[in-house]
């Protein structure tokens, strides 16, 4: 039986969302970035992340977790004071690709929009998408995404790749969507 549970990820957690981080990066950003950075840097580099996050600066965070039965499938994290000014930053959206196309990104966007419509009312959703992810960029194109290109990200060290930020303005009318 198919049944997604999405529950508010804690300290503990911070391994999960790194191995969770990683894992979908492989997937994603292979041929994105360099084989060398994904092979033997990233997988660090997320674990200090994530430790720090779900640590000193957990305030700064609203992450979900989605599982089915006890296998965590993705995740989704906002950081809201990223860009206060622009609106509420999605930092990051993964669900690992064995459980793709089965409307758990969307639960996990859903659940993204409902944070923003409760806590944030009248505040714009927004995230960055590599150029290059072509899948994801489709996805949220088809949900009213409006993009808007941005200067080159520096991912780490001199790894440098082209980004777009996608925002969605009414975020009430994307909560809707998501939900029909």
């Amino acid at each position: 039986m198919f049944d997604p549970v999405l529950t508010v990820a804690t300290a503990d957690d911070a391994a999960l969302l790194a191995g969770l981080h990683w894992r979908s990066w492989l997937a994603a950003y292979r041929g994105l970035l360099p084989e060398r950075y994904l092979d033997e840097l990233a997988s660090g580099e997320l674990v200090e992340k994530w430790q720090q996050r779900m640590g000193a600066a957990a305030g700064e965070y609203r992450v979900c977790i989605v599982r089915v039965g006890e296998v965590a499938a993705g995740f989704a994290c906002l950081q809201p004071g990223f860009a206060p000014q622009q609106g509420v930053y999605l930092d990051n959206l993964h669900v690992l690709p064995v459980w793709q196309r089965r409307g758990l990104g969307k639960q996990l966007l859903a659940w993204a929009a409902a944070e923003v419509v409760a806590g944030w009312p009248g505040q714009p959703l927004l995230l960055n998408v590599l150029d290059g992810n072509r899948p994801a960029r489709e996805i949220y194109r088809r949900l009213g995404g409006i993009e808007t290109k941005l200067p080159a990200e520096r991912i780490a060290g001199d790894v440098c790749v082209a980004v777009s930020q996608v925002t969605w303005q009414d975020v009430p009318a994307l909560l809707a969507r998501l939900q029909s």
